[in-house]
């Protein structure tokens, strides 16, 4: 197996080539080089725009075929990870939690079709993908999901308590609102809801 690799600093990035080089089966090329790899391991502490640019690149989104890419961070949140795998990134794997033995085992199963994430990544998955999906869009282009959410945030809830009621993590609360916000260029949650109330959704 052939990895390409790259890491938010240089010091990282050296221990990192020493070790997954040293693993039986494994050859590691300079990022220079990734057009010769079978993977891409891109190992980051904080998942930025930047770093999420750099995942499409590699992984030729809406370019045609590319690498693909296991990505190795500290944190990762839920929208950054729905973002992540929608561009390329077929596992994301938490710094805090595995070793250079992992990375490798982790590559190998990618490659065969596989897609390594932790416990608490997929649950953020599923958390994040039940309250996008399955919702028929209502009055003003939102969802049931959206209204629901707004309706309470109209009644003079917080977030923490809209969570509470619809029965979702607050994170995901607020991932709804800011998909809302930024799909009808709105400026913030009270923008949201004054534009639900007088598209006649609530």
């Amino acid at each position: 197996m052939t990895l390409a690799l790259t890491a938010s600093d240089t010091l990282t990035e050296e221990g990192a080539r020493a070790c997954l080089g040293g693993a039986t089966g494994v050859r590691v090329v300079s990022w220079g080089e990734r057009q010769s790899a079978d993977i891409a391991v891109v190992l980051d502490r904080t998942v930025t725009l930047a770093t999420l640019r750099l995942v499409e690149e590699v992984a030729g989104f809406g370019q045609g075929p590319g690498l693909p890419v296991l990505l190795v961070v500290d944190a990762i949140s839920e929208r950054h990870l729905m973002y992540a795998i929608q561009r390329g990134v077929v596992g994301v794997m938490l710094r805090g939690e595995i070793g250079y033995a992992d990375i490798v085992r982790a590559s190998r199963r990618a490659l065969c079709g596989e897609s390594p994430l932790p416990p608490t990544l997929v649950r953020a998955l599923v958390e994040r993908l039940r309250s996008l999906s399955g919702q028929q869009t209502g009055s003003g282009g939102l969802s049931a999901r959206e209204l629901d959410v707004l309706r309470l945030l109209a009644e003079g809830l917080s977030t923490a308590e809209v969570a509470g009621r619809l029965n979702y993590s607050e994170r995901t609360i607020k991932n709804v609102l800011h998909d809302v916000i930024t799909r009808l260029r709105l400026r913030n949650r009270t923008h949201a809801v004054a534009y639900a109330i007088r598209s006649g959704a609530l």
